[in-house]
């Protein structure tokens, strides 16, 4: 792994090492007992998981890095808010030794999830590759960590949702300067590609929408407008599967949440949606068409089986994966496993390129069963069910209330990813994968808010 690093790469050494590991806890020092201080860095650390501010960027620094691999890890990066997390995970601790958690509820599953994953090492083509996704995906987990002990009341959940109005805000503006001073025909903001964004605006749209029809508070009509920010944004990318998974998500989310009360106010902002979205609909209606309609719909569905032959053909012989990150790799000349894309090219009348690197399979669930074997994708289904579980049971637990519908928008967010995964391995793109961790830091909490008030219940019923 060392002598994989260049000088540059040990010049950066010398940086990431004292700003992680010195200067980040001793921000936590300063931070101690500072609420105000501690709500800006959680504010920049929600906002800094767009990672780019009028482009993709890459806030951090990379050990390692082959820019010219196509698998979902190119180096080990270590992200600028990462240390934001590790600053409010210390002063946190300081704070209160006795009520911090550093293993918050869920985050036991997602380590096994990366331990299990691990187990893929041992028969890996190229171990640094996978050493590198489980340093991504181990180290991310900090981003929970933070979550979970800064939020702890109501007010401190509206003022994530606050925080995430304008970091939507200000995607919408790069959406939007790219679209028509770019001219641009799918926009991908501050991310490498449309289809992360779009998924990442249906994430916190559910959560938008959920919280926005709720019962009314301070700031809730801005929350309404972030949902259709978040439209706006997934209308630009023309992300096919995300209009699909928003047009779902929107309509099950109003039903839900019509089913769990009727309101004045839900009345009247489902109305007013159905409007406004009829309208912008009819404005976009012919540019939507077009991209349904885009030639190579059918050869990039070839294309996806093609990819989860291989994917069958890797974890066959090897039950346990063919390495973390591997995919990438393995795919292309000499490796035996590109014949399959060949012989497809073949088919079609086509020379294969051996000079060309081959695509990379697109479901998410099938990457984990080629890289980390069944277990891999089993330990990760374990991982995203008990997140929804854990949702939907605050759900019915608490009555008509705040943290109620913030469960239903996590709930549907989550669900709508997981559903899109199946075409999209998006929940391993860092920014996703950031603002998911996020949501899931969010869901601990609530899940130990619904545990101590069940307790609370239960010891009034026995006074």
């Amino acid at each position: 792994m060392l002598a994989a690093l260049t000088s540059v790469d040990f010049i950066k050494l010398v940086i990431v090492v004292p700003l992680f590991f010195l200067l980040a806890p001793a921000a936590g020092m300063f931070l101690k007992d500072r609420p105000g201080w501690q709500r800006v860095i959680f504010g920049l650390m929600c906002f800094m998981t767009l990672n780019g501010l009028f482009g993709p960027g890459n806030w951090g620094l990379t050990l390692g890095s082959i820019e010219s691999y196509r698998g979902h890890t190119k180096g080990y990066h270590f992200y600028f808010n990462h240390a934001l997390a590790i600053a409010l995970i210390v002063a946190k601790w300081r704070e209160d030794r006795k009520s911090f958690r550093w293993l918050p509820p869920g985050i036991g599953l997602f380590l096994l999830y990366c331990g299990v994953s691990l187990l893929s090492i041992g028969g890996a083509e190229d171990r640094n590759l996978a050493y590198m996704a489980a340093h991504k995906t181990i180290f991310a987990s900090v981003l929970m960590i933070a979550t979970f002990n800064t939020l702890r009341t109501a007010e401190d959940f509206k003022f994530f949702l606050r925080v995430m109005v304008w970091t939507m805000t200000w995607e919408l503006f790069v959406c939007l300067k790219m679209k028509y001073l770019g001219h641009m025909y799918q926009i991908h903001g501050t991310f490498e590609h449309q289809n992360p964004l779009a998924m990442y605006a249906v994430m916190i749209a559910m959560v938008f929408l959920a919280v926005g029809l709720g019962p009314h508070f301070k700031g809730a009509n801005w929350i309404m407008f972030a949902f259709i920010i978040c439209a706006i944004i997934i209308e630009c990318t023309l992300s096919r599967g995300a209009l699909a998974m928003f047009a779902a998500g929107t309509i099950l989310t109003v039903g839900l949440s019509l089913a769990e009360k009727i309101t004045t106010r839900r009345l009247v902002t489902t109305a007013t949606m159905a409007v406004v979205g009829a309208i912008g609909l009819v404005l976009v209606l012919d540019t939507i068409i077009s991209r349904f309609h885009d030639k190579g719909n059918q050869a990039s569905g070839e294309l996806r089986e093609v990819m989860k032959d291989c994917c069958r053909a890797m974890v066959q012989d090897k039950p346990l994966g063919i390495g973390w990150n591997n995919y990438a790799l393995l795919i292309n000349y000499p490796y035996p496993y590109a014949e399959i894309y060949y012989d497809w090219d073949r088919s079609r009348g086509m020379k294969p390129n051996y000079e060309v690197a081959n695509g990379v399979v697109e479901s998410h669930y099938y990457l984990l069963i080629a890289e980390n074997g069944y277990i891999g994708l089993y330990a990760w289904l374990l991982v995203i069910f008990v997140g929804l579980w854990r949702n939907l049971r605050a759900v019915f637990f608490f009555e008509h209330s705040f943290v109620r519908v913030l469960s239903l928008g996590i709930f549907m967010g989550c669900a709508l990813n997981y559903a899109q995964s199946t075409l999209e391995r998006v929940l391993v793109q860092p920014r996703n994968l950031m603002l998911w961790l996020i949501l899931l830091g969010i869901t601990a909490r609530i899940e130990v808010m619904r545990r101590e008030a069940k307790k609370q219940k239960h010891t009034d019923q026995l006074k």
